[in-house]
């Protein structure tokens, strides 16, 4: 009872001291205090702070940037409207020259040119299937008016029996007539070919008919047909490196040098076109007889009548085939000639 007495008076003596000791303050309720919720404090986040999203940064990526290549520029609404083209559309440049192919040859040989005779130009005969009937006269080839002297001459009835497929108009017919030729155009140019390269023996004569009736179809075709060779041509059926030799022999002022090795069809047609006349085609077996393979010219090793002479000229010398086509045929003008 008396502790508890002495606790009271104790407690109430203290809390009475302090009191003295620490004034209460006194409130000023005219001035807000510096906790008042009201105000804005620093860190409103209803202000729009530094970082707001809702305006567009310095680094906005809803605006094209000046190197966007990921889209292009939109296109016009309008269907009237062209868009225009693109300006580094690509447009193949035309070539810096003519020179992608050979250069034609600088003279008019761009086509063959016609043959001596009428034949390149003669009008189409009447279509049938029946051959027209002609006298034994229309049939046979007529003697020249005039022929070359000193060389072996061949006569008209001799080259019929020869080559009896060039009687007449010969194997000339509407389709082939460009290049085709008869025994009686044939009998002119054999003659002046063996007169311009002194082919005086008979059995160099029937060698040469011999050849040329068989690589020519007797005389149907001046130009390989089959399988369409270029540059290949005249009645000998010369390939090209001897096309162009024979073209530099008879107009060396016209065959340009770099011509030799032209291996495009335009340059070897124009150049075998120079040589494809009647007087230079037939006349193409002489020359080479008497240029390209001397030692069987006026040596014997054409024998005549031998046949095994003929074969290895051809063989050999010529570096043809050998068949029993070829060897009829020179029999057949063996046989003409000998008469």
């Amino acid at each position: 009872m008396k502790v508890a007495v002495a606790f009271t008076v104790l407690s109430a003596l203290v809390q009475t001291g302090f009191a003295k000791c620490i004034p209460s303050p006194t409130p000023d309720y005219s001035v807000a205090p510096s906790s008042d919720y009201s105000a804005v404090p620093s860190s409103d986040y209803s202000a729009v702070p530094s970082s707001d999203y809702s305006v567009a940064p310095s680094s906005d990526y809803s605006a094209v940037p000046s190197s966007d290549y990921a889209t292009e520029p939109a296109p016009s609404s309008s269907d009237d409207v062209e868009p225009a083209s693109s300006s580094n559309e690509y447009t193949a440049p035309a070539p810096s020259s003519d020179y992608t192919t050979a250069p034609a040859p600088s003279s008019d040989y761009t086509t063959a040119p016609a043959p001596s005779s009428d034949y390149a130009t003669s009008s189409a005969p009447e279509t049938s299937d029946v051959a027209p009937e002609t006298s034994d006269t229309e049939a046979e080839t007529t003697e020249p008016t005039t022929t070359p002297s000193g060389v072996y001459q061949i006569t008209a009835s001799q080259l019929d029996a020869a080559v009896p497929a060039g009687k007449g108009s010969g194997k000339c017919t509407a389709d082939n007539s460009d290049g085709c030729a008869n025994n009686e155009q044939a009998l002119v140019a054999l003659n002046n070919a063996a007169q311009k390269y002194g082919v005086t023996e008979r059995g160099e004569v029937v060698a040469m008919i011999a050849l040329m009736a068989f690589e020519s179809g007797s005389w149907q075709y001046n130009v390989n047909e089959f399988p369409g060779r270029a540059g290949q041509g005249t009645k000998a059926m010369f390939m090209y490196p001897f096309i162009y030799k024979y073209a530099k022999a008879l107009y060396p002022d016209k065959v340009q040098d770099a011509w030799e090795s032209a291996t495009d069809d335009l340059t070897m047609n124009n150049v075998r076109a120079m040589v494809l006349g009647d007087d230079d085609s037939f006349g193409s077996a002489f020359w080479y007889l008497t240029t390209q393979a001397p030692e069987y010219h006026n040596t014997g090793k054409l024998k005549d009548g031998d046949l095994a002479s003929f074969k290895e000229y051809c063989t050999s010398a010529v570096g043809a085939g050998w068949d029993d086509d070829r060897q009829k045929g020179w029999e057949a003008v063996n046989s003409a000639l000998s008469a």
